[in-house]
């Protein structure tokens, strides 16, 4: 696991440029570090060393020195690659999976991108026509980050802050303020900066003569659907599963796994139980509000399974830890759940370096009620009106308008499709109230159309759009960037079988009656953790991993948040109407929950100080580029 940066063209990176970009990504790879520099080409990464420690070093090279690569991840099939190289003549030098890349490429090409299981985010230099690839997994657990410059020269880095160094000139994506605010998060291919963006996943993007390409070379196949029994579906689920979990216990350092006592985590601790020698070390965390707390489940559930589990009950200071992980963002996010995820990774990397988890499962098995609700709630569009009516009745006669009415009431109003429910049901803020909230400079609907778009695009029946819709958008952007700043912000490595690519492809292959049956969702993955755990243990309401944000907005944090949302610089930046961000404080310390609203507003001028921090590092940095010249 690395941090990776560099760049290729007339103003490519030079050693000092290079020595920086690692320096502010460090907490990605603390064990190691290296450069490579050559005409017009700058290379760097820092390593978390985890497998193949003494032969993994990087930038590596081939034996002619023709191709150089830095990358960032784990290629689960190494190992069967390697065999087959050998098979085909072709030696490898020594065990490295950075061999086996090398070599791959130079057999298939970028063909061989097709034969790698795993996670990934690959630069490739190829000196033969001083082109360079830049490779990222397919469903984008590993990020990868690009910015060009019109003169062609093309950067790339783990994370936005290596390529601020690189672009100091860049400016604020302002669209990307009302995206955060509806939907918590900023979709791929886009940054918060105009002149940033990110590889998409599962694709190419190659550079050659000061010219970029972007092609992708895998898709989720969601249109073609399997015919099998239940009982011989169930089984190979299982035989899958536990395939994924076993490649992944490949490890040169301490390795456990995340336990919440849910279907998801408790399917992967359970087969990490059965294949491994030792006992598995399990960690889970709670929070004293029994709202937010699941620990004594995962308890239940490691006792059962005879893990060495270790366990965590916190009363966090909440302002401390914003403050900690702001610092820790480069792009405003707004999913309150990386609290949490932050606060189990820096307590698990007490003791492990790799840990594995759960993540994936409702994606591609069918995990969330939103999947039954949407298309319910479509189906009564034309008896929404009258429903809506009488509830502005009640609204009228509550106090300052009530928060939980309104929302409500935006899903009693008629949707002109299923695709503009289901992006109002993901919604935290509804574009009706962000005309209020925002500043009309400000707001743009840019973000929702961009995902109605995508989410009517093919033929496909309303729950296979669903699912396509988070798989593509939801998990990539929002979940799989949190749980990747949150472990590698505490230098841990993430691993998640239920996203191996064999058990997506026969996932999304499975018919709907295989993970929806009656009222329960994920049917088919919670027959499998039923097969592994007494049923009592697991068969719960879903909680998910969230905090007592609404309370810790009005306690712990208040001063925080009153100071930062209506202090003169947020005044005068002019993103939300003063009139209204007050407004809706005051309700919310009244009692009234309006941290759905009040929580993205505070992540993004977190943002906006931490970019204004570190512009002024950037602008040190600089000063003593030029001194040093």
């Amino acid at each position: 696991m690395c941090g990776i940066t560099g760049g290729i063209g007339p103003s490519a990176p030079q050693q000092l440029l290079l020595d920086a970009q690692l320096k502010s990504i460090e907490h990605r790879g603390p064990d190691d570090s290296g450069t490579y520099l050559n005409n017009g080409v700058g290379l760097g990464m820092c390593r978390l060393a985890i497998v193949e420690i003494a032969a993994g070093k990087q930038p590596a090279t081939d034996a002619a020195e023709q191709i150089h690569i830095v990358w960032n991840g784990e290629i689960y099939n190494y190992r069967e690659l390697r065999a087959e190289l050998e098979g085909r003549g072709v030696h490898c030098r020594d065990s490295s999976e950075s061999e086996v890349v090398i070599n791959l490429y130079l057999e298939f090409g970028l063909d061989f991108i097709n034969k790698l299981n795993g996670m990934f985010a690959i630069a490739i230099h190829d000196a033969r026509d001083n082109s360079l690839h830049l490779i990222r997994d397919r469903m984008g657990k590993k990020p990868l980050w690009i910015s060009q410059l019109n003169d062609g020269t093309l950067f790339f880095a783990s994370e936005v802050r290596a390529l601020m160094l690189a672009r100091p000139d860049r400016t604020l994506r302002t669209e990307m303020i009302a995206e955060v605010m509806q939907y918590g998060y900023i979709n791929s291919p886009n940054s918060a900066f105009n002149e940033i963006h990110q590889v998409p996943p599962a694709s190419v993007t190659s550079w050659r003569d000061g010219k970029t390409t972007t092609a992708t070379y895998w898709t989720a196949d969601f249109d073609s659907k399997i015919d099998i029994s239940y009982e011989d579906a169930l089984e190979v689920t299982k035989e899958l599963i536990e395939a994924a979990v076993s490649r992944r216990l490949i490890s040169e350092r301490p390795l456990g796994s995340f336990l919440s006592g849910g279907y998801d985590s408790t399917v992967v601790t359970a087969y990490m139980a059965k294949l491994m020698k030792e006992k598995v070390h399990t960690y889970s965390i709670g929070f004293h509000s029994a709202a937010f707390n699941e620990a004594h489940h995962a308890k239940q559930v490691a006792n059962f399974l005879g893990t060495s589990h270790h366990e965590e009950i916190l009363s966090p200071d909440p302002a401390l830890v914003i403050e900690k992980i702001s610092q820790v963002l480069d792009q405003p996010f707004a999913d309150s759940s990386i609290v949490p995820t932050y606060l189990l990774a820096k307590f698990a990397r007490e003791n492990l370096i790799v840990a594995l988890g759960g993540d994936g499962g409702d994606e591609v098995f069918g995990g969330y009620d939103r999947y039954l609700a949407t298309p319910v709630m479509q189906s009564l569009n034309p008896f929404l009106g009258l429903a809506r009516v009488g509830l502005n009745l009640a609204g009228k006669k509550s106090i300052g308008g009530s928060r939980k009415i309104n929302r409500v009431g935006s899903q009693l109003s008629p949707k002109a499709s299923l695709a503009a429910r289901y992006s109002s049901i993901l919604s935290l803020t509804q574009p009706q109230e962000l005309l209020t909230l925002l500043n009309p400079n400000i707001y743009s609907n840019k973000a929702e159309i961009a995902y109605i778009n995508q989410f009517e695009a093919g033929d496909l029946t309303s729950f296979d759009r669903m699912l396509r819709s988070d798989f593509v958008a939801y998990l990539p952007s929002d979940l799989l960037v949190k749980v990747d700043i949150a472990t590698m912000a505490n230098s841990l490595e993430l691993r998640s079988p239920l996203l191996d690519v064999n058990v997506i492809e026969w996932g999304v292959s499975l018919p709907r009656k295989y993970k929806i049956k009656g009222f329960e969702t994920k049917h088919i993955l919670k027959d499998v953790a039923r097969s592994l755990v007494p049923a009592e243990l697991i068969d719960r309401p879903k909680m998910g991993f969230g905090i007592p944000r609404a309370e810790w907005l009005r306690t712990g944090m208040k001063e925080m948040l009153v100071d930062t949302l209506t202090d003169s610089t947020a005044t005068q930046r002019g993103w939300f109407e003063s009139s209204e961000v007050k407004r809706l404080i005051d309700i919310h310390m009244a009692g009234e929950d309006n941290d759905s609203l009040l929580w993205p507003m505070l992540m993004l001028v977190f943002f906006f100080k931490q970019k204004t921090a570190y512009e002024m590092r950037i602008s040190d940095w600089s000063s003593d580029v030029c001194s040093s010249d």
